[in-house]
């Protein structure tokens, strides 16, 4: 990822370059990957839609629960929550055995993982 130190910062996308601003500062990166319609057929991304599918569920669920403890949020310091609930949310899916890879849920997992968040 480059970073912008001129003193002209950019903000949107020139060519295949894209720049923005993140908590890190002003930042550009180079657009890549593959097309959306072959993730979405393709079956060598199987194993990709399944961990997009999983990932979704554990978003879906961080949605649920940051809306239920929105006040004790509102007050808190650390600006990563988002990001660290959803990595805690997707290790509990993964900890689900009872639906196959690609369907599991948070609700079939362990939720005591969450203790201490």
């Amino acid at each position: 990822m480059a970073k912008q130190t001129g003193i002209i910062k950019l903000k949107g996308t020139i060519g295949r370059i894209s720049f923005y601003k993140t908590g890190d500062g002003h930042l550009a990166r180079e657009k890549g990957g593959v097309d959306k319609s072959r993730i979405q057929n393709d079956t060598a991304f199987q194993r990709t839609r399944e961990n997009g599918s999983e990932f979704g569920r554990a978003g879906k669920g961080g949605k649920v629960l940051r809306n239920a403890i929105r006040v004790l949020l509102q007050n808190a310091k650390d600006k990563r929550v988002v990001s660290r609930l959803t990595k805690d949310l997707v290790a509990i899916v993964k900890t689900d055995a009872v639906n196959e890879r690609g369907l599991r849920n948070l609700q079939d997992g362990k939720l005591s993982l969450l203790e201490g968040f």
